[in-house]
């Protein structure tokens, strides 16, 4: 029989660890490729350009920071196929690795390990790492899908033109239908996040009296 903790009975199964580590790509992907999305309709214009294109995968990168609160989730099939199973033989009175009871003995009889239960998780350099490989790959297929999104809503939105043959407008499509784009008589493409807000600075209320008033017009006497 082996003595002590054997380091490969710390590890959970491979296919765990490769369910858990596809489905945090595939959230990570979701989010980066919404993001990706989001930033070129605020970027605005029609079509990308390269220095469009960098400024939305820069903008994109910098959104996975709200990514890392996932770094447990990196280590989950440990916690849940090592760490939890270990910590509940314990509290039953058994080997944390086999199960089989020890009545108090410092080494199991069945396998020959230590009984001593086993050190709580910690977060731990190799999460980290884990989470930090999966957001970069993560990252390169958000934003090349999310470019093909956007590209393809495009060329909709300008066959839809060519079919109207007349100013043509309407919601860039989801994640990004906050955003506007819109064609004039002449076929010049344009986009714009959130038109409905935009504001004229030269606008001035239609009543005469909101115009006297003018700014600070709340601190006079009615």
């Amino acid at each position: 029989m082996e003595s002590g903790t054997d380091a490969d009975d710390l590890r959970a199964p491979q296919g765990a660890n490769t369910v858990a580590f596809a489905a945090l790509f595939a959230l990570s992907s979701a989010f980066l490729f919404a993001a990706y999305c989001m930033a070129r309709a605020l970027a605005g214009g029609f079509g990308g350009d390269a220095g469009t294109i960098a400024t939305c995968v820069a903008s994109a990168a910098a959104a996975s920071i709200f990514l890392w609160w996932l770094v447990p989730f990196a280590d989950f099939a440990e916690i849940f196929w090592v760490h939890l199973p270990a910590d509940r033989r314990a509290r039953e009175g058994q080997c944390p690795h086999c199960g089989y009871p020890h009545e108090s003995r410092a080494t199991c009889t069945e396998c020959g390990r230590t009984t001593e239960p086993l050190a709580a998780w910690t977060l731990t350099a190799r999460p980290v790492r884990r989470l930090a490989r999966i957001l970069v790959a993560a990252l390169f297929v958000g934003c090349i899908a999310g470019e093909a999104w956007c590209r393809l809503d495009e060329s909709r939105f300008a066959d839809e033109h060519a079919a109207v043959r007349a100013p043509y407008s309407r919601a860039r499509a989801f994640p990004a239908s906050f955003a506007r784009m819109s064609a004039d008589e002449r076929g010049v493409f344009t986009s714009e996040a959130w038109p409905d807000f935009r504001r004229e600075r030269g606008w001035q209320p239609a009543d005469p009296a909101q115009r006297k008033r003018g700014w600070g017009w709340r601190d006079r006497a009615e």
